[in-house]
């Protein structure tokens, strides 16, 4: 995605190594471990496309991209702890190679170090913004791990759940390049601000789909974690809407006692797979919709959509 940031994603990669200096001597191996580029790098994506042509320091730029990339890494160790997950792009999570008392600890850090890099800024909204999103995804996760089983979630309060999931790293990542190019309240901004919250919901449907479709070699990392924690994510959601009331409940209150095989086949005899597709193209079109406003300022980000929407057919 988005040739025009390679020159930048690069600056990053080699910004992120010598972050590791910054850890205490005796965690800069796991740190390092942690901090490795080995992801996709979208957050830092959305920083840079958002930002295409800011007359801004490239140091800056590159620092509010690693703020975005080191909230995802933190959130990851976090959440592979949640569910239990030993392999994370294709290599062991922190809490199976480092244990989980070290990898807890270790997310805090990163996190920790990340509002350091957010305070360099010397931009009070963006460091106000920054915190705001850490919140958002740490309450997430606990509200959807304290969804009541048995009652089948709205739309609504999936979109809710996913916000703190995930949107709000993709509405920060987006307003921190954006806010790069125009300043912190200007409408370019605030609109970048909307976009990466409908583009974060698209790629939760996204993610969601993965775990149910994809096998582990293609996704590199640990599936079938939902299923087990009971988390009622968008395809088992359009399966409900699907099933009659009384089968849905019944669903709701027994995820984790279904095996993978038996709900997949549920899933595709019910064609969840094209529900998920439909739903994802729909919030990419709310997305443009919004950035057929800003046909200067949006230029790279509707790139970065353009590229966004070859995720699916994901088999």
């Amino acid at each position: 995605m988005a040739k025009s940031a390679q020159p930048l994603v690069s600056d990053l990669k080699k910004f992120l190594a010598s972050k590791v200096r910054d850890f205490e001597p005796e965690i800069r191996n796991a740190a390092r471990d942690c901090i490795s580029s080995r992801g996709k790098l979208i957050r830092p994506l959305l920083v840079f496309v958002s930002a295409r042509g800011a007359k801004c320091d490239p140091s800056s730029l590159v620092r509010r991209a690693a703020i975005a990339e080191l909230i995802h890494i933190s959130s990851l160790v976090h959440d592979d702890i949640i569910d239990g997950a030993d392999i994370r792009r294709n290599r062991e999570t922190p809490n199976k190679k480092f244990g989980i008392k070290t990898a807890v600890l270790l997310g805090d850090a990163i996190f920790a170090h990340t509002m350091l890099l957010a305070f360099q800024e010397c931009e009070t909204v963006l460091s106000m913004k920054t915190v705001e999103c850490v919140q958002k995804i740490c309450e997430g996760e606990i509200s959807q791990t304290l969804a009541k089983r048995g009652i089948p979630l709205t739309d609504s309060a999936y979109e809710s759940a996913v916000r703190g999931k995930t949107a709000a790293l993709f509405s920060l990542s987006c307003f921190l390049g954006a806010s790069a190019k125009s300043g912190v309240d200007s409408p370019w901004a605030k609109a970048a601000e909307k976009i990466g919250d409908t583009l974060g919901i698209a790629y939760q449907i996204y993610d969601d789909a993965c775990d149910w479709f994809m096998s582990e070699k293609d996704a590199g990392k640990t599936l079938g974690t939902d299923l087990a924690e009971g988390k009622q994510t968008f395809p088992l959601l359009a399966l409900m809407k699907k099933l009659p009331s009384r089968e849905a409940k019944r669903l709701a209150k027994s995820f984790d006692a279904i095996d993978q095989k038996s709900a997949r086949e549920l899933l595709e005899k019910n064609s969840i797979l094209n529900d998920c597709e439909a739903a994802f193209m729909e919030r990419m079109d709310r997305a443009e919709k919004i950035l057929s406003k800003f046909p200067s300022e949006g230029e790279g980000l509707m790139e970065f959509c353009e590229s966004m929407r070859d995720l699916f057919p994901i088999l």
